[in-house]
C-alpha cells in the first residue's frame, strides 16, 4: 500500500509541489500511521483526488480494493457530501460533515448507513498536502435518539394526560419538578414551589400529621402514602390520595422522590365521569382506547377500536364543527382541546371532553396522537325514556334540547335498578292496558318511589284510567299532543335532588352503591341495620337463616364492608345524620 501510495505521491510531485524526498518520506510514514487506526480513515492525495484507506474504511464502504484510484469514482455519494468540507480542508480549515447518508449494496442486502467525518488537512512548512479524513458510523445512535425523542415525546404528552398530580422531589425533599396540570391546580410554577416549599398546599386541619408522617418516610427512606386535602389555586381544598416513592440509584443511595396525587371523587358530589386514554392512528384516524371495557360509552361493534366514520356518527351534528376544528389543529402539530356530545350505543346523550397531543418524530413528521376522553352525564334533571318500538323519539330530542339528561333503555328488564339519578321514567306504551300494568308492575319493583309517565293513547274507559293511576301511574301523555306539552308535563314530574356534600367524607359509601345488590340482599341488609337477626329476618322474609347469612355477607361483600354497622348510613335518613353528627 505504501509503495502504491509513493507511485501516487510521485504522480501527482508537481500539482502538490513536493519539496524532495524527504518530504515525500515524511507523508508516507504519516499517512501510514494514520491508516492503522481503529476507525476507518482515508487520505486524499492531490488535487486529482486520489485516495488512500485502512481496512475499517473498506469494511464500512463499498471500496474496491485498489488504493490510489479517484476519490469521485471509488466514492461517489461521499464525495459529493464532503465536497465542501474537503475544500475548506485544502484551504487549511479542518472540519466536521455530519448527517452523511450513503446507500450501500451488498450481496447479502443493501442497507442505508449515517456517518460523520471529521476531516483534517495534513500540512508541513504551511503547505497542505494531503487531507486526513476520519469516518463514524452514527446510524445506531441515529436510531437511538430518535426513539429517545419519541419516548420523551410520549412521556410528556401521557403526563398531561394523566388525571395526576404529579411532581418530583430531591432526596432531601425539595420539589424539582412539576407538571403542567400540577402547576395548573395549585397556582405555582416551579420556582415558586421550591421557595415557597409544600406544605402550604396543605389543609391546616392536616398539616401537622402529614408533616410527622412525611418526615417518618423521608427519614427510613420508604414509601409514603396519604389522604388529605390539597389547596387549590383559588383557595377552596380538594380531598386527594398521595403517594410518593423512593428513588434510589446505583450504589443503593436515596437520590429522589415521586409523587402522584389523585383526586378522590365523591360519587354524590358530582356528574359520573369516565376517562379513557386512546391513541389515534394518522393514515386512518382509527381510534383506539388503552383502558376501555366492554360497558363502553360509545357506539361500536368493537369498544376498544373505533373507526373514523363511526366517531363522527356519534357526535351530534350540531357540534361536528368543533370535533371536525380540533382534528384540524392537531395535524398542524399543536395540542388541542375540545367539547362536545355524542351518543352512546343505547342511544343517551353525552358530553365529552377531549385533550389530545400529537407525538412528533425526530424528523419532524407526526406519528400518532394520544389523548384523553372526559365522558359525563349531563348534571341537572335526569329521565329514563323506556321506549321498546322506538316511538318516542322526538319527545326524547325535545327533552335534550331543553338540557334534561335523558337514559334510553330499550325493554323493561331488571337492568333499570343499575341506573343512578333518575328522577322520572317515561314509558312509551303500545297504548294497551295489560302493556301499561306491566310496566307500573316493573318500574315500582326496579326503581321505586319513582314517578312512571306514560307516553301513549290507552283505549281505556274511565274506571280503568282510575286503576292505572292506582297501580302508580303519575300522569297520561298522548303522541298527538305537541313536544313542548309533552315535555312540560315529563319535567314537573322531576325532583331535584339535594346533595349535602360538605358532610360527606370522601371515603363514605354513598346510596348509589345499593345499586350493586339485588332486590333480596338490600332488604336482607336493611333488615339487619334496623337489628334483626338471621332467624328474626328469616322467619319475617320466609326463608331460612342459612340463606339470611349467605345474602347479607354477599350484600357486605358488594359494597366493600366488614360490618352492618358500616352500612347504617345507607339506609339512615339524612336528618338523623346530621343529627348523630353534631
Amino acid at each position: 500500500m505504501i509503495k502504491a501510495m509513493a507511485e501516487g505521491l510521485a504522480k501527482s510531485g508537481g500539482e502538490t509541489d513536493l519539496q524532495g524526498i524527504g518530504d515525500r518520506d515524511w507523508m508516507i510514514h504519516a499517512v501510514e500511521s494514520m491508516l492503522r487506526q481503529a476507525f476507518p480513515t482515508l487520505i486524499i492525495v492531490g488535487a486529482g483526488g486520489a485516495i488512500y484507506f485502512n481496512d475499517a474504511c473498506r469494511a464500512l464502504l463499498p471500496l474496491s480494493t485498489i488504493q490510489g484510484g479517484v476519490f469521485a469514482e471509488m466514492a461517489p455519494s461521499l464525495s459529493t457530501q464532503l465536497a465542501a468540507t474537503v475544500a475548506n480542508a485544502w484551504g487549511g480549515d479542518a472540519g466536521t460533515a455530519d448527517d452523511i447518508n450513503i446507500h450501500i449494496d451488498r450481496p447479502d442486502a443493501a442497507r442505508e448507513i449515517w456517518v460523520t467525518a471529521a476531516v483534517t488537512p495534513i500540512a508541513r512548512n504551511g503547505k497542505v498536502h494531503a487531507v486526513l479524513c476520519v469516518l463514524r458510523d452514527v446510524t445506531e445512535e441515529r436510531s437511538l435518539r430518535a426513539r429517545l425523542l419519541s419516548a420523551e415525546s410520549t412521556l410528556d404528552s401521557l403526563t398531561n394526560l394523566a388525571p395526576l398530580l404529579l411532581w418530583r422531589l430531591d432526596s432531601r425533599g425539595v420539589i424539582r419538578w412539576l407538571s403542567e396540570r400540577c402547576q395548573t391546580y395549585l397556582g405555582a410554577d416551579l420556582k415558586q414551589a421550591r421557595t415557597d416549599g409544600w406544605i402550604g398546599w396543605l389543609h391546616p386541619a392536616e398539616r401537622d400529621g402529614i408533616i410527622a408522617d412525611w418526615g417518618r418516610a423521608l427519614t427510613l427512606a420508604r414509601p409514603f402514602e396519604s389522604r388529605h386535602r390539597l389547596r387549590r389555586a383559588d383557595g377552596a381544598y380538594r380531598w386527594f390520595t398521595v403517594r410518593t416513592l423512593p428513588q434510589f440509584d446505583a450504589g443503593g443511595e436515596l437520590s429522589g422522590w415521586h409523587s402522584a396525587a389523585v383526586e378522590a371523587l365523591d360519587a354524590e358530589t358530582i356528574a359520573p365521569e369516565r376517562r379513557l386514554l386512546w391513541t389515534v392512528d394518522v393514515s386512518d384516524w382509527t381510534r383506539r382506547f388503552l383502558n376501555i371495557d366492554t360497558q363502553a360509552a360509545w357506539s361500536s361493534d368493537r369498544p376498544s377500536v373505533m373507526a373514523w366514520s363511526d366517531q363522527l356518527a356519534a357526535v351530534l351534528e350540531e357540534d361536528r364543527p368543533a370535533f371536525r376544528a380540533a382534528l384540524e389543529t392537531l395535524m398542524t402539530g399543536r395540542p388541542t382541546e375540545a367539547a362536545y356530545r355524542v351518543r352512546d350505543k343505547s342511544g343517551s346523550l353525552l358530553s365529552v371532553e377531549d385533550t389530545a397531543f400529537p407525538l412528533i418524530e425526530a424528523d419532524g413528521t407526526i406519528s400518532r396522537f394520544v389523548g384523553e376522553s372526559r365522558i359525563r352525564t349531563q348534571a341537572g334533571r335526569a329521565v329514563l325514556f323506556i321506549d321498546p318500538a322506538r316511538r318516542g323519539c322526538q319527545v326524547r330530542r325535545a327533552l335534550e334540547r331543553e338540557e334534561i339528561r335523558v337514559d334510553v333503555a330499550g325493554a323493561l328488564d331488571q337492568t333499570l335498578r343499575t341506573r343512578t339519578g333518575v328522577q322520572t321514567v317515561v314509558y312509551c306504551s303500545d297504548s294497551t292496558v295489560v302493556d301499561i300494568l306491566r310496566a307500573t308492575e316493573v318500574v315500582g319493583r326496579e326503581l321505586p318511589d319513582t314517578p312512571l309517565v306514560i307516553l301513549g293513547d290507552p283505549l281505556a274507559t274511565p274506571r280503568e284510567i282510575i286503576a292505572l293511576h292506582n297501580a302508580g301511574v303519575a300522569d297520561l301523555l298522548s303522541y298527538a299532543d305537541s313536544d313542548h306539552t309533552n315535555v312540560s308535563a315529563i319535567v314537573s314530574h322531576c325532583k331535584l335532588t339535594r346533595l349535602d356534600s360538605d358532610l360527606a367524607l370522601p371515603s363514605r359509601p354513598t346510596k348509589q352503591a345499593l345499586a350493586r345488590l339485588s332486590r333480596r340482599e338490600q332488604e336482607i341488609l336493611e333488615l339487619a341495620v334496623e337489628g334483626g337477626t338471621s332467624k328474626t329476618i328469616g322467619r319475617a322474609l320466609g326463608i331460612s337463616p342459612r340463606t339470611v347469612d349467605y345474602h347479607r355477607g354477599k350484600a357486605l361483600d358488594k359494597l366493600g364492608l366488614k360490618t352492618v354497622s358500616q352500612a347504617s348510613d345507607l339506609f339512615t335518613p339524612a336528618p338523623v345524620r346530621l343529627q348523630h353528627r353534631y
